[in-house]
C-alpha cells in the first residue's frame, strides 16, 4: 500500500504550486522580464522532467536528489509570498554524491511543509538540509527558523495532498528503517521557539 500510494504521489504536483508558478510565468513575461523568464521556466521544465522521469525509479541518486531540490525550492522562493534563503549541507564520509541512493520523493514533502507552514510571512526565514553519512545509515534533516511544528498545526488547515504526502513518507522512513528512524521535533532556546527540526535514517545503499 505504501509502495502505491507513494508511486501515486510521484506523479503529482501540488495544485496550489503549479498555479503559482504559472501565474508568476505570466506576470513575468507581461513585464517584459526576459532574462528572468527564461530562467524561470527553464526551471519548472526541468522540475517537471526529473519528477515524470524519477516517478519510474524506486531509487535516484543523492546528487539528482539534490538537483531536484534546489530547483523546486528556488522556483518557491521566486513565487512563494514569504522571504526564505536555503542552504544544503552534506557530509559524506568521501563517498561520492553521485554513488549514494536515495527512494525518490522522500524530502520534498517535508521541505514544502516547512515553507508552507513553518515559514513566518513577515520574517525572512532559513531552511537548512543536511545529509551525513553516520554508522551506515545517510542521516537527513530539514531545519527551519519557523513557528515551531505545535503553532503551525494549530494556524494551518492541511490539504489532503498534504497530509498524504507527509504520512506516506513518513510511513516509508519506517518500513526502511524501523523504530527510531523519524523524528519532528521543536527548536528551543531560551524557552523561545527558534524553528522545527525534522530529522530522520535511512540504510546507506550506493550504487557500487
Amino acid at each position: 500500500m505504501i509502495f502505491l500510494e507513494q508511486k501515486a504521489l510521484q506523479l503529482q504536483m501540488n495544485p496550489h504550486f503549479i498555479f503559482n508558478v504559472l501565474n508568476g510565468i505570466k506576470a513575468l513575461g507581461n513585464s517584459g522580464k526576459t532574462e528572468e523568464l527564461n530562467t524561470t521556466i527553464s526551471q519548472f521544465s526541468i522540475l517537471l522532467r526529473s519528477i515524470l522521469s524519477n516517478s519510474r525509479k524506486d531509487e535516484i541518486s543523492l546528487k539528482e536528489e539534490i538537483e531536484s531540490l534546489k530547483n523546486y525550492i528556488e522556483l518557491e522562493q521566486k513565487m512563494s509570498s514569504k522571504t526564505f534563503e536555503y542552504h544544503i549541507i552534506t557530509n559524506l564520509n568521501n563517498i561520492d554524491i553521485e554513488e549514494i541512493l536515495i527512494p525518490t520523493m522522500l524530502m520534498q514533502p517535508f521541505i514544502e511543509n516547512a515553507i508552507k507552514h513553518g515559514i513566518q510571512a513577515n520574517q525572512k526565514g532559513k531552511i537548512t538540509i543536511s545529509f551525513d553519512v553516520k554508522h551506515h545509515f545517510l542521516n537527513c534533516s530539514i531545519v527551519d527558523s519557523g513557528i515551531g511544528i505545535h503553532q503551525s498545526k494549530k494556524e494551518k488547515i492541511n490539504s489532503n495532498h498534504d497530509s498524504l504526502a507527509l504520512k506516506v513518507s513518513k510511513e516509508r522512513i519506517q518500513h526502511l528503517s524501523m523504530k527510531n528512524s523519524f523524528s519532528i521535533d521543536e527548536i528551543v532556546a531560551d524557552s523561545i521557539i527558534k524553528g522545527t527540526k525534522v530529522w530522520f535514517k535511512i540504510p546507506l545503499k550506493t550504487d557500487y
